[in-house]
């Protein structure tokens, strides 16, 4: 049954849109340095949560919306039009992880969201998604890591898309919650970052970002306000608003589709990252992809400043 009723009310037989709901981003700005220790995970609690699953509709505007917002056809590039063109659109695959955006479920489970950093993504992708239609999502707690008391306590959340009865995609995402660590160790599975090698690269690119990418990613349903408020983003810590991490990986699924797929999604099986920084829009994000027997490793660093923003990157291609 579901812990929470207001939450069993609020889910069941629901049809959300596919923008989410503005009360609940999972980046969140941090808090001051005496209110970041929380009370240790309930590992019973969040294993035991059971949401109830929701229907997700989209169309082909909101197909195009997305694309746009993750930097195809900025460079006017003829390949990137099958994106961002109506007719015979191809579906960006990270739109995956708009469509299994959920986090309603945090503060039912006493979680302060304030403490929540999202820490990494693993999309495996089992089919394209339709261009339009519905998708129905189920979502579920896989499993816990505990960093210790007094640290962080990892929580790995997976929504399972499917569209006409058929899995589509699986999202593995990595919450990092701030001082909730010391709950007596790692419960279920628990992902691993894939490892990158020390040696040279076998290829980089380079993918300027626009000034004002943050807001127009935020059009598709996170509005918090460390993307867009200066004023927010200087509290949190930072010198001015930062882009969403699901736009930077969304960025880094549309240059795996440039380098490795052809520009073809049906191509691209697997693509996984963790968050190692923030990136500023209008910064240069620069690439370097290693080849592997397994598939691609990835790093993403931003230029201006030499940070890196996603680590531990990997791709599985056919």
């Amino acid at each position: 049954m579901c812990i929470d009723p207001a939450l069993c009310a609020k889910a069941g037989g629901a049809v959300a849109a596919l923008h989410v709901p503005e009360a609940g981003p999972i980046i969140a700005p941090r808090l001051p340095i005496k209110q970041r220790s929380g009370m240790p995970l309930d590992p019973q609690k969040l294993m035991a949560l059971q949401v109830p699953g929701r229907d997700v509709t989209y169309g082909e505007r909101e197909i195009l919306q997305y694309a746009l917002a993750v930097g195809l056809g900025a460079g006017g590039a003829d390949e990137d039009l099958p994106f961002v063109y109506e007719r015979g659109v191809r579906v960006v695959p990270s739109l995956a992880t708009v469509l299994a955006f959920d986090d309603d479920w945090i503060a039912a489970c006493g979680i302060d969201l304030r403490t929540v950093v999202h820490g990494a993504l693993d999309l495996a992708f089992h089919r394209p998604l339709a261009p339009q239609g519905k998708a129905s999502v189920a979502m579920r707690l896989v499993g816990l890591d505990d960093k210790g008391p007094g640290r962080g306590g990892l929580v790995f959340q997976e929504s399972v898309i499917a569209q006409a009865g058929v899995t589509a995609c699986t999202v593995l995402s990595t919450l990092f919650v701030r001082g909730a660590g010391g709950f007596g160790g790692a419960v279920g599975r628990v992902a691993a970052p894939h490892a990158l090698p020390d040696s040279a690269p076998d290829a980089t690119s380079a993918v300027a970002t626009a000034p004002n990418q943050a807001l127009l990613f935020r059009l598709l349903g996170d509005r918090n306000p460390l993307h867009v408020d200066p004023a927010v983003a200087r509290q949190a810590g930072f010198a001015r608003p930062i882009l969403h991490g699901a736009c930077t990986f969304g960025i880094a699924c549309a240059e795996v589709l440039r380098r490795f797929c052809a520009h073809d999604p049906d191509r691209l099986a697997r693509l996984a990252a963790r968050f190692a920084g923030p990136l500023y829009p209008g910064e240069t994000l620069d690439f370097s992809f290693w080849r592997g027997p397994a598939g691609i490793g990835f790093r993403a660093t931003a230029a201006e400043r030499q940070a890196v923003v996603l680590d531990n990157g990997f791709a599985v291609t056919t």
